[in-house]
């Protein structure tokens, strides 16, 4: 497996609302709203998004997105590591993803470019 970089970065908030109008204030990136979440998306593409408390499970409050070569081979070299997947293999209009959880609990997510399946 070959991490690109941190692509995303999901945030629960005890206040997202609040949090989120800081960002506001101290990012000058596109702003998108949607479902009780509030997406940052900066100009290579990457992405924060910050949340209500409920939509990570604990002990995680963040939930890191490395950008890989091949989802699927990541998948399959962190399983021979003992870390099964969290949920299904998921995408979105930019990548496609899957949900991990270190041994600490703490949630991340491997993704590729490009939402279609390889």
């Amino acid at each position: 497996m070959r991490i690109e970089g941190l692509v995303f970065a999901g945030i629960a908030s005890a206040d997202p609302a609040g949090l989120a109008r800081f960002f506001a204030e101290v990012f000058d990136v596109e702003r998108v709203e949607d479902d009780g979440s509030t997406r940052f998306v900066f100009p290579n593409g990457s992405t924060i998004a910050v949340v209500p408390p409920d939509w990570v499970a604990p002990p995680s409050d963040t939930n890191l997105g490395f950008l890989v070569d091949d989802v699927d081979a990541a998948t399959a070299e962190l399983s021979t590591l003992g870390i099964e997947p969290d949920g299904e293999l998921q995408q979105n209009d930019e990548h496609r993803y899957r949900h991990f959880r270190a041994s600490d609990g703490v949630s991340s997510s491997c993704s590729t470019a490009g939402s279609s399946a390889a």
